[in-house]
């Protein structure tokens, strides 16, 4: 059972076409999980990938201006020796905001990610972040629904995609098992006519998701 929330498969949808976009596949590592707060980003790791090539990264760690907290450097293996001479969040996003140009993105979770960077854009005046933003975790939780667990771990077994405990939750490590699960969960949608990003949508109240697995119980909040 999902509440509405979780079923943002999609946000700032588009009518372009999901096979032949080039998607940033981004994730972030922050000093905490509040983002409006005081939490702010300590690594943003992308991949641009196209028909599930990698064409360009992005990684870089960021000083946040305050002391890392022990339980975040086990969590994700970046020490305030790490950063200590990276540059801060306003400069670290700007250059990401260049790397994205109005690409469509891809996150695993996406709200929380989507969230630290909107912060970041507020709070450094570089516009709005209208970019399409495409959660992996809502998308496997409708196409994969006889599964019980939809964790990055979880996802990346499933679909065959190489995964290393070791490295998880380091930004582009992160980044590019989350963009190679997404190009073989389109393969599966391709196979049930979802053509457009905007099409994805459709998933929530399609009457043919039980294609893709034996279960599907959904408990919707509608929205009037």
């Amino acid at each position: 059972e999902m509440s509405d929330d979780s079923l943002d498969i999609v946000v700032n949808p588009t009518d372009d076409d999901i096979y032949s976009s080039t998607y940033v596949i981004f994730d972030t590592e922050t000093t905490g999980f509040n983002p409006g707060l005081h939490d702010s980003m300590i690594e943003i790791g992308a991949v641009k990938m196209k028909n599930g090539a990698v064409i360009e990264t992005f990684d870089e760690l960021i000083n946040p201006g305050v002391l890392i907290d022990s339980e975040i450097t086990e969590l994700t293996g970046i020490t305030n020796q790490m950063v200590k001479n990276c540059d801060n969040e306003e400069e670290v996003t700007k250059r990401f905001k260049e790397f994205i140009g109005d690409l469509p993105m891809v996150a695993h979770n996406a709200k929380f990610d989507r969230n630290m960077i909107e912060m970041a854009y507020h709070k450094y005046n570089l516009g709005e972040f209208k970019n399409t933003v495409i959660d992996t975790l809502a998308l496997s939780r409708l196409i994969d629904q006889d599964q019980s667990r939809h964790g990055l771990s979880a996802i990346t077994k499933r679909y065959g995609v190489e995964f290393d405990e070791e490295h998880h939750h380091r930004g582009d490590y992160d980044a590019l098992a989350t963009g190679l699960v997404f190009h073989k969960m389109m393969k599966k949608m391709e196979g049930i006519n979802i053509i457009k990003v905007s099409d994805m949508e459709k998933l929530v109240n399609k009457d043919d998701i039980h294609k893709f697995g034996r279960s599907y119980h959904i408990n919707l909040l509608v929205r009037n």
